[in-house]
């Protein structure tokens, strides 16, 4: 069983590739806060997986949340219990976060995968050259192919890029974002661009978003900040505040 979290796409292709080669089954966390239901039962012998993108140097705080609320029946000290994070370079101290989130159940297995970024909302962070987009598409095959393997095989390792300063990173930086970075207030449309079409409100994986009487985006509060919006808005007439009005766009095909 594989839960996973995505807005621009790395971390569900990342998802789905395992599910694949694992042949295990996919669930999108989104489902379980759109249906409230969070109690999932393991089949004997059935590995548990969490795929998710990095913010900030820690697990996105929408995961961290389900892997709180989640209730696991079947889970023995033999579930083999893994996790997959994406990112544009590091994951600080990540797999700690989501160890301590687990609570009673024991984290045996942690990577991590290097994906386009498309974190744009503060200053000298934007999307990478489409190069670098290439690039970095190109090795995550090879390397979500060598993760299914090593997870196949049930190896119990740590396999993750950390990066500098990570302890700053994760400590201090990653709390403060997940505390005062996560409000979908800033967000803006230039009405003379929008074409109403609706995929900011398709794309949100939250549900978070509607169109109002003047079929205008609008949103409720519920934001994972996975900026599936801005980078999905086909004319870019959704922004966050001034922060990425001169920024690239970036999501996953």
């Amino acid at each position: 069983m594989i839960f996973y979290f995505s807005g621009t796409g790395n971390s569900r292709w990342v998802a789905e590739q395992l599910s694949v080669l694992l042949n295990d089954r996919l669930i999108a966390i989104s489902e379980a806060f759109a249906s409230g239901e969070f109690t999932y039962t393991l089949a004997e012998g059935e590995r548990l997986g969490f795929v998710f993108p990095t913010y900030s140097w820690g697990p996105a705080p929408v995961m961290v949340d389900f892997i709180k609320r989640m209730e696991i029946n079947g889970y023995s000290e033999d579930t083999f219990v893994y996790m997959v994070t994406t990112c544009g370079d590091d994951v600080g101290l990540s797999v700690k976060i989501w160890q301590k989130a687990l609570g009673e159940m024991k984290g045996c297995a942690a990577y991590s995968v290097q994906m386009p970024n498309n974190y744009i909302l503060l200053p000298g962070f934007d999307v990478d050259s489409k190069d670098l987009e290439l690039q970095k598409k190109e090795k995550a095959i090879g390397r979500v192919e060598y993760i299914s393997k090593r997870i196949s095989e049930r190896h119990r390792e740590t396999d993750v890029v950390e990066g500098a300063c990570a302890w700053l990173k994760s400590r201090v930086i990653y709390p403060w974002f997940s505390r005062y970075s996560m409000s979908d207030k800033k967000f803006i449309v230039d009405t003379e661009k929008c074409t109403h079409c609706g995929l900011c409100v398709k794309s949100c994986p939250m549900k978070n978003i509607s169109l109002n009487e003047n079929l205008t985006p609008q949103w409720h509060g519920d934001c994972a900040m996975c900026l599936a919006c801005i980078h999905r808005c086909p004319v870019r007439a959704i922004e966050y505040a001034h922060a990425t009005q001169k920024k690239g766009r970036y999501f996953f095909k």
